[in-house]
């Protein structure tokens, strides 16, 4: 019999030899993110507490007599906690075609969304058709393409990366504008299924020393921005943002407002000149959607190579109204006056008649309206 039951750290060894199962390309953040998952036994107690406060990846294994057939991880996709991802959904080949992976899939939106979750994501590769077909099964929609670049071994020529004073580190205040610029790129789905808030966007304090002592601060911060001022208008026209996810393991991001997009090549040329210039050697890779047209041609001008594409799978739970129905009704305002009455007038005093047309002088004596004596 198959249970599903937390990954605790006595499954460690299984669920690495189930990870090298993945004969498919997965996103580069799902590889980066394997090292949180494989530890994330150690954090096993958070699956007995409200989602929301939940530390790492939340991982899930399916077994059956104490073997480790299919996994799935689930982490947040920002710090709202309204929108989680999926990273990993494993099964073993051997045991696939037993619908593992679909008891895995619902039992992850069961429990989230009995939680109050409102939106699961997930990137699938585009020759995974057994996966988009079971996310399509599971109520997810698509939502966008993305496609995946990276720097090519014995990269050497580097555009030209323009004015060196464009471009500048973000500073701690300039989140919200980051924050907003986010918000002018993504289209209307996206932004609502991602709800992000300014707090996504946080912006380490960083001094401004020497190339080589900037280069170890940025390693140790792990993530940063450089951004691209207007200060007439008081807005962040494009930026971009640097993941560090190890040592020599690098993902860009670029942001760039549809309004300004001849600045695409600029801040690609920039990053890439700066990353070199400081001997940040290594992988490199970024991701673009599909929206981005003006991003992706300056990307693949630059000479990045594309590693694969992925579809954006996005699935939303409508919430109910917390409100009670009586507080509902009440804000519904109905103007209720006499209702009409079409009854005939029937001539003669006597009879049936004569009562139809007694009730149609009452009506008329209530609406205020008087009969001419002239033309009774």
């Amino acid at each position: 019999m198959i249970k599903i039951q937390p990954f605790l750290p006595g499954d460690s060894t299984q669920l690495k030899a189930l990870l090298r199962h993945q004969n498919e390309p997965m996103p580069y953040e799902s590889f980066c993110q394997e090292d949180r998952v494989i530890g994330s036994g150690v954090t096993f107690w958070q699956h007995w507490i409200p989602c929301g406060l939940h530390v790492g990846p939340s991982v899930y294994v399916a077994k059956e007599d104490n073997v480790l057939l299919g996994v799935i991880s689930v982490d947040t996709n920002g710090r709202s906690r309204n929108c989680w991802r999926i990273d990993h959904l494993v099964v073993h080949p051997q045991h696939r075609g037993r619908g593992i992976a679909q008891e895995l899939v619902n039992f992850a939106l069961a429990y989230f969304g009995s939680q109050g979750i409102g939106h699961f994501i997930s990137e699938v590769s585009d020759q995974n058709t057994a996966a988009l077909s079971l996310f399509s099964a599971s109520g997810f929609r698509r939502c966008s393409r993305v496609t995946y670049y990276q720097l090519p071994l014995g990269y050497e020529d580097c555009p030209n990366p323009g004015e060196g004073d464009v471009f500048r580190l973000a500073l701690p205040g300039d989140r919200n504008k980051i924050f907003e610029l986010s918000n002018d790129i993504l289209p209307a789905d996206m932004k609502r299924v991602f709800d992000y808030v300014p707090d996504d966007f946080h912006v380490a304090e960083l001094k401004l020393e020497g190339l080589d002592k900037l280069s170890k601060r940025l390693l140790r911060t792990r993530r940063w921005y450089w951004v691209n001022e207007q200060p007439e208008r008081n807005v962040i026209p494009c930026a971009v943002q640097v993941t560090a996810h190890r040592e020599g393991d690098y993902h860009l991001e670029f942001l760039v407002n549809p309004g300004w997009s001849h600045m695409a090549p600029e801040v690609v040329a920039f990053v890439l000149s700066f990353m070199k210039r400081a001997g940040m050697k290594g992988m490199v890779v970024t991701k673009v959607y599909e929206f981005q047209k003006d991003v992706r041609e300056a990307v693949e001008n630059a000479g990045l190579e594309r590693m694969g594409s992925f579809t954006l799978m996005a699935r939303e739970q409508w919430k109910r109204a917390k409100k009670t129905r009586s507080e509902l009704l009440e804000q519904v305002q109905l103007n209720l006056s006499r209702p009409a009455v079409n009854i005939p007038f029937v001539a003669g005093a006597d009879g049936a008649g004569g009562m139809i047309l007694e009730v149609d002088r009452e009506f008329r004596r209530v609406d205020g309206f008087e009969a001419n004596k002239d033309n009774p």
